[in-house]
């Protein structure tokens, strides 16, 4: 009985371990996108296309570069809705329509926290 007792413990501790470390990993990845993607609209803001346009790269850089790992840890089609914001504020940025753009950089950030949100650790998440 008292095997049963510390392998329970061991591995409650183990799942604890994994669930926390995917959270810090998620997180990293969900700050710097969010941190990416206001840089964008804040260079927007101050009438630099060019750097609009670097970090919305770079944010596509990110985002394709961490997607394997993150398709392990969050809904798949969170991940995509994300991805076409992306791509849509590329193409509205390269079409000049600053209402589509400025729209589709808050639907990025939007998407980010709906991500945050969803797979933070809580009792509902963990089953």
């Amino acid at each position: 009985m008292k095997r049963l007792a510390v392998l329970t413990l061991v591995v409650l501790a183990v799942s604890l371990a994994v669930c926390a470390a995917s959270m810090l990993t998620l997180n990293g990845i969900l700050d710097e996108a969010h941190g990416i993607s206001t840089s964008v609209f804040v260079a927007m803001e101050n009438g630099d296309v060019m750097a609009a346009r670097e970090g919305l790269v770079a944010l596509a850089t990110l985002w394709d570069e961490k997607s394997d790992l993150m398709e392990v840890l969050c809904a798949h089609d969170d991940l995509h809705e994300v991805k076409e914001r992306i791509i849509q504020a590329e193409i509205t940025l390269e079409y000049t329509d600053m209402e589509d753009f400025y729209s589709s950089v808050a639907l990025i950030g939007e998407g980010l926290e709906h991500i945050r949100d969803q797979e933070a650790l809580s009792l509902t998440n963990l089953y």
